[in-house]
């Protein structure tokens, strides 16, 4: 079985990056909300940076980064700086189908996220009550652990979805209170200076 660094060296080997070799890998992770309800999420973060919103000012990486996608995470970013839960906001029939592009392939297709069920594994439900409101962290996600999607350096990258309900199969509206966000969690790589250590 390769290990995510495994992925990451074919990856640059494969696009000519020498300097990977000299880089150090950690936990990383990006998010992102889609405020503009455009239906994209990742693709306009440089118009809104903003750490409530988003912790990137583009869509691609630097020479020297790269992110190995291990679980992409859908949230609700309501305009007051809540993070909501899906299910909370949209009801247990809705689900999220989403692809995920990186430069000009979809690299996931049709993914479904339902709105309801498990996994609980980020569910922290009820942790900090601030009036009548408890805050949410994603619980409703795509686990990728053993088959990570790297998205290299230099490269655009966005996620498209649309939100239905799965009863009749109508599309959901959103808005300014529902805007759905994203976390993208991995392992990612930065150029190490500290080669010698």
């Amino acid at each position: 079985m390769m290990t995510a660094q495994d992925k990451i060296l074919y990856v640059a080997n494969k696009l000519g990056l020498t300097s990977l070799k000299d880089m150090q890998a950690s936990t990383g992770a990006v998010y992102d909300v889609d405020i503009d309800l455009s239906g994209q999420i990742f693709s306009n973060a440089v118009r809104h940076v903003n750490p409530r919103i988003t912790n990137i000012n583009q869509n691609e990486f630097e020479v020297n980064e790269a992110l190995l996608i291990e679980n992409i995470s859908f949230y609700v970013g309501t305009s007051e700086g809540f993070v909501d839960n899906f299910q909370r906001r949209f009801g247990s029939g809705a689900i999220i189908v989403y692809d995920l592009v990186i430069g000009n392939k979809r690299v996931m297709k049709d993914t479904p996220v339902f709105a309801a069920g498990s996994p609980y594994a980020f569910a922290n439900v009820g942790t900090t009550v601030e009036g009548a409101r408890s805050k949410f962290v994603p619980r409703h996600q795509t686990f990728m652990e053993g088959a990570g999607i790297l998205i290299p350096p230099q490269v655009q990258w966005y996620i498209q979805y649309a939100i239905y309900d799965v009863v009749t199969g109508a599309v959901i509206g959103n808005d300014e209170e529902s805007a759905i966000g994203c976390y993208l969690f991995g392992t990612k790589v930065l150029l190490n200076f500290n080669t010698s250590i």
